[in-house]
C-alpha cells in the first residue's frame, strides 16, 4: 500500500471518533452507533485507498464486532435489489461470453453504419438492445459496445495519437452521454439505479416496478438518446463522412462466426425476461425472481458455467460492496435516523415556506455540484439522495416528483466528469478527447438533458398522473 493510499485510508477513520461523543438529542443510539461507520464507508468509496468491495468489508467488519452489529452487517445481502443487480452482472457476462453484444452491434452498423452519424446511432443503439440486461456500464458500454466501435475507428485510421477528430473522438465522447440516457431507461440497465431504488423504497416508502421505471424514463431519456449522436456529431464534426459499413458488418460477423445454440437460446432467455419484467405487475413475478430464474436456464442449458461465474470478480465485489451499502442505509432508516434528520433540518430552515418547484430546481443544482466529489454514482446515490429526500420531506415535495427530478440529476449529472460513473474511465481513457472539452461538453450536456427532462419530462410525468408540483 503506497503513502497516499494509507493517508486515504486514515481519513476515512476519522468518523469514527463520533463514537466517542453522546448521540445527538432524540437520536436512536443505535443510529449513531452506526452512522460513523457509513459516513467512514461513503468517505473511502470517494478517496478509493482500497476497492469498494474492501471498503465495505473493513466497516462492516468493524461495525459487526464494536458494535455488536452482525445482523445489520448481514442484512443488506439479503435484499431483492442486491440480487437483482448482482444477478443482472451474470446475465451480462452470458451475453459477453456467447458474443451475442458484438453480434447485435456488428448487424446495426451494416444498417445504420454508412455515414460517421449514422455510426453513432448504431453505438447508440447497440447499448440500448442490451441495457435491460447489462447493469454495469463499465461492462456494457466500455467492455462490449466501445471495443467494437474503437476498432472501427482505428481501421479507418482515427487513433488518439493520429487524426483523434477523424472519427475517434466523436464515437468516445459520444458513448459516454449514451450509456448514461440508456442506464436510466431500464432499472437493471445501471447499478446504482438499485442504491437509489432501495432509498426510495426506505426513506419514502415507495415501491417502483421495473416497468414503472421504464414507463417513467423512456421518454425524456429516449429523447436525449436520439438528439445524441447528431448533437454530439455538430460538436465534434468527424472529418470522415463515408464509411464502408457493409465490409466492416461483415468482416465483424465472419470473426464471430456463425450464430450458435447458444446465442439463440440467450435470445430466447432475453426476450422472455423483458416480458416477465414488464408484466411483473400482471403475473406477480418479481424482477429479481425474474434474473434468478434467468441465470438458472443458463446454468441448465449450458449457455454459463459455474466455474466462470466463480471467478468473474466483478460479480462478486459488487455482492459485497452493493449488499454493504445498501444493509447500512437500510438500518439508518430503520433506526429513524433520516426522521431525525429531516426534523434537525427543519430546526434550521424552514423548508415547508419554499415553493416546491424552486426548492426542486435548488436540490437538482446543488446535486450536480457534489458529482465533482465523487468517483462512484453508486457512492453518490447512498449519501446524497438520501439527503435531498430527507429535505424534500421537511418541505413536504411529492413523493413521485422528488424520486423523479433526483434520479435524473442521479444519472445524467454523471456526465460533468470523466469519473463519475465506471464507464468514464475507459471512454475517456481512450485518449481521443482532451481533459477540458470533455468536462465543458459533458456540463453543457447535463444541463441541456436537465432542460428536455423539464420540457418534455414533466408534462409526459404529469400525463400519467405522477408528477404534482406544477
Amino acid at each position: 500500500m503506497t503513502k497516499n493510499q494509507l493517508i486515504k485510508l486514515a481519513v476515512c477513520f476519522l468518523p469514527l471518533l463520533l463514537l466517542l461523543t453522546d448521540p445527538p438529542s432524540g437520536m436512536n443510539p443505535k443510529a449513531w452507533g452506526l452512522f460513523p461507520f457509513y459516513v467512514a464507508t461513503i468517505l473511502g468509496i470517494m478517496l478509493h485507498p482500497l476497492t469498494e468491495a474492501a471498503i465495505l468489508m473493513i466497516f462492516l467488519g468493524l461495525y459487526a464486532v464494536c458494535m455488536k452489529g452482525q445482523q445489520v452487517a448481514l442484512s443488506g445481502f439479503a435484499l431483492n435489489m442486491t440480487w437483482l443487480v448482482v444477478g443482472a452482472f451474470v446475465i451480462a457476462q452470458a451475453f459477453r461470453d456467447t458474443q451475442l453484444g458484438k453480434r447485435i452491434a456488428y448487424h446495426l452498423i451494416g444498417i445504420f453504419g454508412r455515414t460517421s452519424l449514422g455510426l453513432g446511432y448504431a453505438a447508440a443503439f447497440s447499448d440500448f438492445v442490451i441495457a435491460p440486461v447489462t447493469p454495469s456500464n463499465a461492462a456494457r458500454t466500455g467492455g462490449i459496445i466501445f471495443p467494437i466501435f474503437r476498432s472501427v475507428a482505428e481501421a479507418l485510421g482515427s487513433t488518439p495519437e493520429h487524426n483523434p477528430n477523424a472519427i475517434g473522438a466523436y464515437l468516445s465522447q459520444l458513448l459516454y452521454i449514451v450509456t448514461m440516457c440508456t442506464g436510466i431507461t431500464f432499472l437493471t440497465g445501471y447499478a446504482a439505479n438499485t442504491v437509489a431504488w432501495s432509498m426510495t423504497e426506505q426513506i419514502l416508502g415507495m415501491q417502483v416496478s421495473w416497468l414503472q421505471w421504464t414507463t417513467c424514463f423512456i421518454v425524456p431519456a429516449g429523447i436525449v438518446l436520439l438528439l445524441a449522436p447528431w448533437l454530439i456529431y455538430k460538436i465534434y464534426k468527424p472529418t470522415i463522412t463515408k464509411i464502408d459499413n457493409k465490409r466492416i458488418a461483415r468482416e465483424g460477423l465472419e470473426s464471430i462466426g456463425p450464430m450458435n445454440r447458444n446465442e439463440k437460446v440467450l435470445c430466447v432467455l432475453f426476450l422472455a425476461a423483458i416480458a416477465l419484467w414488464a408484466t411483473s405487475s400482471y403475473t406477480g413475478i418479481n424482477s429479481t425472481a425474474v434474473v434468478l430464474g434467468f441465470i438458472s436456464l443458463c446454468l441448465l442449458t449450458g449457455i454459463l458455467k459455474w466455474k466462470d461465474i466463480a471467478v468473474n470478480g466483478q460479480i462478486w465485489s459488487t455482492l459485497a460492496w452493493y449488499g454493504g451499502i445498501l444493509g447500512m442505509a437500510g438500518a439508518l432508516n430503520k433506526f429513524k435516523f433520516f426522521n431525525w434528520m429531516a426534523d434537525w433540518l427543519q430546526t434550521l430552515v424552514d423548508f415547508s415556506s419554499f415553493n416546491h418547484v424552486a426548492l426542486l430546481i435548488l436540490l437538482v443544482f446543488a446535486g450536480t455540484g457534489c458529482r465533482y466529489l465523487f468517483v462512484s454514482c453508486g457512492a453518490y446515490m447512498a449519501s446524497v439522495i438520501p439527503v435531498q429526500y430527507t429535505i424534500g420531506l421537511a418541505a413536504g415535495l411529492p413523493k413521485w416528483d422528488m424520486f423523479l427530478v433526483f434520479l435524473t440529476c442521479g444519472v445524467m449529472g454523471a456526465l460533468v466528469t470523466h469519473y463519475a460513473n465506471a464507464a468514464g474511465p475507459v471512454l475517456f481513457g481512450a485518449g481521443y478527447v482532451p481533459l477540458k472539452k470533455w468536462w465543458a461538453t459533458g456540463l453543457f450536456v447535463t444541463l441541456l438533458s436537465y432542460v428536455i427532462f423539464a420540457l418534455i419530462g414533466v408534462p409526459y410525468w404529469r400525463m400519467l398522473g405522477l408528477f404534482t408540483s406544477l
